[in-house]
């Protein structure tokens, strides 16, 4: 208890709410990083009252009825509630309550948002990466969206597409060396162990683990066995990897993962000669990993292979991962029990690609309304707008969405070294919803 009130203590006094990483967070220079495009609330200052007398506005606070001090806190941004910890210990614990940090995120989740990660690929100095997250409100009907500038982390993004997630109010991110968890609310961040694959969220235990695979030779036999553990993020508190038993038989991993529905998909080849597509299947809840039959063509382009969730089912996508294209196959997994799956033909029109500079085009996943997301890859070297797509699956039809503040920010782009670089990467993760939970 004494520890997590230190813990608590530090954090109130420090600005930046980081969790240990493994690069000197000194050596970030986000002095300069644009003005929010919505204004955060400070806490409230003291004053002095027509008598002259002055009054601390935390005991004014406490003179007002139980109810009514929930309602007001309830209804507190992300960023204002983690100053309001600060205010007395009392209020810190029902902020810091498993029935608090649920009641806000359900709040929360009636406005959702998409994530968007910008950072320098060709950096050749650690010291000076950056990766920026800004935040965009999703919209069925505008044609512009404005961004909120969320937090920045001094580390350079993998060069992996598909890399980025959002669950339940933490974000995944595929950095240089590994994965990084953070929480853009909370200011928090946590670098994985360097095996770590994937990450993902049990919706009925609330809970966030990380899955490590790792390969290790086996003198007893010709292939090699990979170590699966767990790791439970979440709670503030330090965690130890547990080792799982009953692993099924020898696998390649070779592409990216997707959770859905509290199970983390990838897919991967085994039996005998690693000749056989399979997706692997880690149910977060009980641990227990099994394989479903997967075609060939889903596994093709390897770790360029696109997997989503897609209305709560597991979908592909395959389309040629080099070059534009203007259809793609849909592939979803319609019952994981009899390893059933559909497919649909999707076409799109050629002049997307007048939007967009450069060949590749990632798909992160979809909106609320379900349509597929579709987005550039890195930035035009040169200033100009940066656009994303929403392809609706039934109509076939699609619409443009332009990100204002990402491409077209001169002043930014020349200050953080986003400008006449031709590796620029952006990556997306939506439906984003602000958690107040701790890593």
């Amino acid at each position: 208890m004494k520890r997590k009130e230190r813990e608590e203590e530090r954090l109130c006094r420090s600005r930046s709410k980081i969790g240990p990483i493994a690069v000197d967070l000194k050596t970030a220079r986000v002095t300069r990083l644009p003005a929010r495009s919505t204004h955060q609330e400070a806490l409230p200052q003291r004053k002095k009252e027509a008598d002259g007398n002055e009054t601390s506005p935390s005991s004014k606070f406490d003179s007002l009825p139980f109810d009514l001090k929930m309602a007001i806190v309830s209804r507190m941004g992300a960023k204002s509630l983690m100053k309001f910890r600060c205010v007395s210990k009392i209020w810190s614990s029902i902020i810091r309550s498993r029935g608090f940090i649920d009641s806000f995120f359900s709040m929360s989740s009636k406005q959702s948002r998409f994530i968007v990660a910008l950072a320098n690929g060709v950096c050749n100095e650690p010291e000076a990466k950056l990766t920026f997250f800004f935040s965009f409100g999703e919209s069925c009907s505008s044609s512009s969206l404005v961004p909120n500038l969320e937090m920045a982390i001094p580390v350079g993004l993998s060069s992996i597409r598909e890399s980025f997630a959002s669950l339940h109010g933490f974000l995944t991110v595929g950095v240089h060396g590994g994965l990084m968890v953070c929480n853009p609310s909370t200011e928090q961040v946590i670098k994985l162990h360097s095996s770590t694959r994937f990450v993902g969220y049990d919706p009925i235990e609330g809970q966030h683990k990380a899955l490590f695979v790792e390969s290790r030779v086996s003198r007893s036999s010709v292939h090699h066995h990979l170590d699966h553990k767990v790791l439970t993020l979440g709670g503030g508190s330090c965690q130890e990897w547990r080792l799982i038993e009953g692993t099924p038989g020898p696998y390649r991993p070779i592409s990216v993962g997707v959770c859905v529905n509290g199970v983390i998909y990838y897919g991967a080849r085994n039996s005998p000669h690693f000749r056989n597509p399979v997706m692997v299947c880690f149910d977060v809840r009980t641990e227990k990993l099994s394989f479903i039959q997967a075609h060939e063509t889903l596994l093709r382009w390897g770790k360029d292979s696109i997997f989503i969730d897609y209305n709560g089912k597991l979908a592909s996508i395959v389309r040629y991962p080099y070059d534009r294209f203007n259809s793609f196959d849909l592939w979803i997994l319609e019952d994981p029990v009899k390893h059933e799956w559909s497919k649909q033909h999707c076409v799109f029109p050629s002049s997307v690609w007048d939007s967009v500079w450069g060949f590749e085009m990632s798909f992160p996943g979809t909106n609320k309304d379900g349509e597929i997301i579709m987005a550039p890859t890195s930035l035009s070297p040169e200033v100009g707008p940066f656009y994303i797509f929403y392809y609706n699956v039934k109509t076939q039809n699609v619409r443009r969405v332009r990100l204002l503040g990402i491409g077209d920010n001169k002043e930014f782009r020349r200050s953080y070294g986003f400008l006449k670089q031709r590796d620029c990467f952006v990556r997306i993760a939506p439906q984003h919803v602000h958690s107040i939970a701790s890593l």
